[in-house]
């Protein structure tokens, strides 16, 4: 560009004398709103080389609203973000917990609830492993939760 070429933008209605630098910034800020703002919202016709549509382009972004009234209800199936980092925070405090578990109750534990995939072996089946009762082995089943919520809540 020559060298006594001025650039102005317009504030408040006026134009304002700037620098080319300036200038170049502010218009490609300018377009680049645009572009979020309405470029990426809305569907576009397909041209052919005659200019006859050949079909659509979707909008590359879509509104929440839209897919909620088009019956989209995928906000309510999925966690949230603080239900995920309770989660996180509660097992943390539980493995914790658990390692402070003396052997005999953690392996009680490990027996009644993270044995079998996942599902755990019954109190009558370890109570014949132990040789007791199942009563007995519900009672320090119980005894044993209730010093895990206090090792957790402290």
């Amino acid at each position: 560009m020559p060298e006594n070429k001025q650039f102005f933008i317009r504030v408040r209605g006026q134009c304002v004398p700037v620098t080319e630098e300036l200038y170049l910034a502010y218009y490609r800020s300018k377009r680049r709103d645009r572009y979020y703002e309405h470029d990426i919202k809305i569907e576009r016709a397909v041209y052919d080389q005659s200019g006859n549509i050949t079909g659509y382009r979707p909008a590359r972004e879509d509104s929440l609203d839209r897919l909620m009234d088009a019956g989209e209800d995928f906000a309510e199936d999925c966690e949230s973000v603080e239900d995920y980092v309770f989660s996180a925070i509660m097992a943390e405090s539980l493995h914790r917990a658990l390692d402070q578990l003396e052997q005999g109750e953690r392996a009680l534990i490990d027996a009644l609830f993270f044995s079998n995939d996942g599902k755990g072996m019954t109190e009558r089946d370890y109570a014949v492993i132990l040789g007791i009762s199942q009563p007995a082995v519900f009672k320090r089943k119980l005894k044993i939760l209730a010093k895990l919520k206090e090792l957790i809540i402290s």
